[in-house]
């Protein structure tokens, strides 16, 4: 039977970091910043974005008379190359704008915890009233750390995508790595002794559908405008 889990344990937590672990006692209180960026968007919005940047990137290689990409390619003006390098940034930047929009984030977002307590942003996020939700240990029965094991060159990669917070009223918050700092979340969970299960899954379809509809579009834009520049007779290369 596999012991009790600590922070000591490198295979958990050898590459776990933040502000104020070096000094973290049981009298601590820690604040984790949370980054906004990889929140998930409506789906009608994500859609909208992705297509949007997909297509700019093709415009260039689409000539009048046909959408072939192949052997076809239009010669590419200097100011078109310009636009495409900076639409990346402003995908990034309009992305931010409506993750701000729909979470209704007026602030920067934290997570605190403690010995007795932890705090949550929610902001729609697990269901609650916008603002912070306030969990004392008393008011939590299990916390159930969701894993995922993927194994390169013979080392295994364990990484925390989900954590559910079961609630003694029989309610259930899930917290995902999208929204929350997890490794961070569960450092401190195992530090302070909450009630801590582990649990081994493979990815969900949700997550790795989010992660190719947030990376894929700006990868393929990216592709696509170094493609452009190569070609582009303005450039002399």
């Amino acid at each position: 039977m596999q012991g009790k889990l600590t922070v000591e344990d490198e295979l958990w937590f050898g590459s776990t970091y933040f502000k104020g672990i070096k000094t973290l006692n049981p009298a601590s209180n820690i604040t984790l910043k949370i980054i906004t960026f990889f929140y998930p968007l409506k789906v009608r919005s994500q859609l909208l974005l992705s297509v949007g940047l997909l297509l700019m990137g093709l415009l260039p290689f689409i000539t009048p008379s046909a959408i072939s990409l192949y052997p076809m390619f239009p010669d590419v003006p200097l100011t078109l190359v310009i636009i495409n390098v900076c639409l990346v940034p402003g995908h990034l930047v309009l992305r931010h704008f409506l993750i701000k929009r729909q979470y209704k984030i007026e602030a920067p977002q934290r997570c605190h915890i403690s010995d007795q307590t932890v705090s949550l942003p929610v902001n729609s996020l697990v269901n609650e009233p916008d603002g912070q939700l306030e969990l004392s240990k008393d008011d939590i029965k299990q916390v159930e750390v969701i894993y995922h094991v993927q194994t390169n060159g013979g080392n295994s990669i364990r990484t925390v995508y989900q954590i559910s917070i079961h609630l003694v009223s029989g309610k259930k918050l899930d917290l995902d790595s999208f929204h929350y700092p997890l490794q961070k979340i569960f450092y401190l969970l195992v530090y302070f002794n909450y009630p801590v299960k582990l649990t081994q899954l493979s990815w969900t379809l949700k997550y790795q559908l989010h992660m190719v509809i947030l990376i894929f579009p700006v990868m393929a834009h990216l592709a696509l405008t170094c493609l452009m520049v190569l070609i582009a007779t303005p450039l002399n290369l």
